[in-house]
């Protein structure tokens, strides 16, 4: 499963509280693309958060290494004993810039988690210093001692939308849903909900959209939009031909409810990760956190 940019703000904001003052204590290669990061606080339990090309996450499990990753030696100069000054997200791009300082110096993660994801370690004047893979395509390159440069962006902030930016489907002939998904940015089951809120149809030409559908589409995106970044959840799983986790329902068959949407991710991509083949250690429900 890939995350939402929407579930990502949500994610951003939770791990940001939850490791507020904390410091480096280690950091573990779990695989090729993962990390696994053990926060440590004077007073509070350990937090560990996961690493990786396909999310980032607070997770209570501790896998076994599965084979080597070239940043960890890097990322552990670096990094230990510094402390996550800034976890931040641009609007609603799949990007996260996590800010360590250690006192003398700054440095900066930038997890890129579209296509196939990335994991980059730049210094404070955002110049890269170890990278997981290199890129090298027609609007950026991606090198050891080249600046960062970030991914085109969508200029259009879906947290700010209003009912005349959503009223724009009006003057093209697109269909109205993939018109929404396309210009806020949101994945297929997303507009599916909202275009089945608003009991309008899916393929429907957008020119064809009505005042009040117009309203209805805005207030159930909105509705949407803001129950997924500002943590009102009913989250749930879905287990078909493959794992997916969701902090609202979706319409998807097959659903389990869970306490909550950070663990389903932790079970989620946990379980991805374990498909190389090894074993995890998992803590006794009765703890927040494995110490290890």
């Amino acid at each position: 499963m890939q995350l939402a940019g929407i579930e990502l703000r949500y994610l951003v904001n939770d791990i940001g509280q939850k490791t507020e003052d904390y410091y480096v204590a280690n950091i573990y290669g779990i695989s090729k693309n993962s990390l696994l990061f053990k926060f440590r606080h004077p007073e509070n339990p350990d937090v560990l958060l996961m690493l990786s090309t396909s999310g980032i996450w607070v997770t209570k499990v501790k896998i076994d290494q599965i084979e080597p990753n070239k940043l960890l030696r890097r990322l552990r100069s670096d990094l230990l004993r510094s402390k996550l000054k800034e976890i931040k997200q641009i609007g609603t791009e799949r990007v996260v810039y996590l800010t360590f300082s250690n006192f003398e110096k700054e440095f900066v993660i930038v997890n890129e988690l579209f296509a196939d994801g990335n994991v980059i370690l730049c210094n404070s004047e955002m110049k890269i210093l170890a990278l997981l893979y290199s890129v090298n395509v027609r609007h950026r390159q991606l090198r050891v001692g080249s600046p960062y440069v970030p991914p085109p962006q969508n200029n259009f902030d879906i947290l700010k939308m209003t009912e005349t930016d959503l009223g724009e489907v009006r003057f093209t002939s697109t269909p109205v849903a993939k018109w929404i998904g396309r210009t806020l940015g949101l994945p297929r089951k997303y507009v599916e909900e909202i275009t089945r809120l608003s009991n309008v149809e899916s393929k429907k030409s957008g020119t064809e959209i009505s005042n009040e559908e117009i309203k209805s589409l805005f207030d159930n995106a909105t509705k949407v939009i803001n129950n997924v970044v500002n943590g009102q959840h009913d989250p749930v799983i879905s287990r078909d031909e493959e794992i997916n986790v969701h902090p609202i329902p979706l319409g998807e068959k097959n659903l389990e409810k869970i306490s909550s949407f950070m663990e389903g991710l932790d079970t989620a991509f946990t379980e991805n990760i374990l498909n190389k083949g090894k074993t995890t250690k998992v803590i006794s429900p009765s703890n927040s956190f494995l110490v290890f």
